[in-house]
């Protein structure tokens, strides 16, 4: 899953300074994209939602094609910063495709534990830009390297457990709803978490830095997939303890 696979490179790479007569990046013009693609992977979800709910048999050619095509765009974008502004919208509509599937087959299992998660999510976003613009959370450079060592670590063990899944071989702390397995899925729901403080962080910095307008849309594309990784994390930690009742 593209969001899952998260180290976000694309907030992490330096933005040029405006060039003479070139509009700067803002925090309002950065937030409008946001909250655009913030609606095109709602709407996209929700469409896909319904469509799915009718038509069971493409539910998993949208889920597995949804995040595979949203990997493939991901990556595109972070390599090449000049085409955010065509492909960070149609991201935002495959990987919303995506969630809604993955959404919708977590809903049929636990009813209700979909509006939780959404709930969850923005909860945590708010939080988290709550504590970063208090001051409560400094960024500092031992605070980005450890975090950064933390969503590393989560792509090997999804990496090492997705490969031994293919020898029906689990890793028992990764799946489950065993009481380390919800530990170990708490703690990547918190380095989820601390991400977005990072992405916060190196938005107010290009912003400061004068950073050229049209990386209002890369740092826009950054932010949604920390929150979409955020979502699927936060999913996953309801339906394990969910399982366990």
């Amino acid at each position: 899953m593209a969001s899952r696979f998260k180290v976000n490179p694309a907030l992490r790479r330096g933005f040029d300074t405006a060039r003479v007569g070139e509009r700067p990046m803002t925090k309002s013009g950065t937030m409008s994209k946001i909250f655009l693609m913030l609606a095109l992977v709602t709407a996209a979800a929700g469409g896909s939602w319904f469509f799915l709910a009718e038509n069971q048999a493409f539910l998993f050619p949208a889920l597995i094609g949804g995040f595979v095509i949203g990997l493939i765009l991901a990556l595109i974008i972070t390599f090449k910063p000049a085409t955010a502004p065509v492909l960070s919208p149609v991201y935002a509509i495959v990987e919303g495709v995506a969630v809604g599937a993955l959404s919708l087959m977590f809903e049929s299992m636990y009813p209700g534990i979909v509006g939780k998660a959404v709930v969850a999510t923005f909860v945590v976003a708010f939080a988290m830009w709550f504590v970063y613009s208090t001051g409560m959370i400094k960024v500092t450079q031992r605070f980005r390297s450890a975090v950064t060592a933390a969503i590393l670590s989560i792509f090997v063990l999804y990496a090492v457990n997705l490969i031994l899944a293919l020898f029906s071989v689990d890793l028992p702390f990764m799946t489950g709803s065993s009481p380390v397995a919800i530990g170990v899925q708490f703690v990547i729901v918190i380095v989820a978490s601390l991400s977005l403080v990072m992405d916060f962080d190196f938005i107010s910095q290009q912003v400061r830095a004068g950073a050229p307008k049209s990386m209002e849309w890369v740092a826009a594309f950054g932010l949604i997939v920390t929150i979409i990784w955020l979502y699927i994390e936060l999913l996953d930690l309801l339906y394990r303890l969910a399982a366990r009742d």
